[in-house]
């Protein structure tokens, strides 16, 4: 009988955290190539909330950066292109919101090893409703046809 109640506890946690992990869906996600000895990269992705309520992008993490930011580049009327970080990205439900070269991205500060050769980075990305969803991002070199962005 104890182990039929722990084996119950244990589905409806974990159909729970499922659950969650199913209202926001990525897609597209990579991470760019950088040389050796460069310290921040940039990520990027398709962030869609499939969530009956709105959500928020509240967190951003990877192992290979000691930090990651959530940043979007703008180009002022002189052409002089600047970059802000925004600490929190609202997610309408139903909505989907591109992170893209040129635009809204993630940025990976203090890389903690050379990106080169890596098949794939981890992106840890915390939202205020769904909790953490872990992402597996392809690296991508500068040269790739996907490439155009640079920091």
């Amino acid at each position: 009988m104890g182990k039929t109640i722990i084996a119950l506890i244990l589905f409806f946690v974990l159909a729970q955290f499922s659950f969650a992990q199913d209202n926001i869906v990525i897609s597209d996600a990579w991470v760019r190539e950088v040389p050796p000895g460069t310290s921040m990269s940039a990520g990027y992705m398709t962030i869609e909330n499939k969530a009956k309520n709105d959500d928020k992008l509240i967190g951003i993490s990877s192992d290979v950066a000691e930090s990651a930011e959530l940043h979007i580049s703008k180009v002022d009327e002189n052409g002089v292109a600047t970059m802000e970080m925004i600490k929190i990205l609202d997610l309408p439900s139903g909505e989907a919101i591109e992170l893209k070269p040129g635009g809204m991205h993630i940025m990976l500060i203090g890389l903690k090893e050379s990106l080169v050769g890596k098949d794939s980075v981890r992106l840890n990305l915390n939202f205020e409703k769904s909790g953490e969803v872990k992402v597996e991002a392809p690296v991508k070199s500068s040269r790739s046809p996907t490439g155009g962005h640079n920091h």
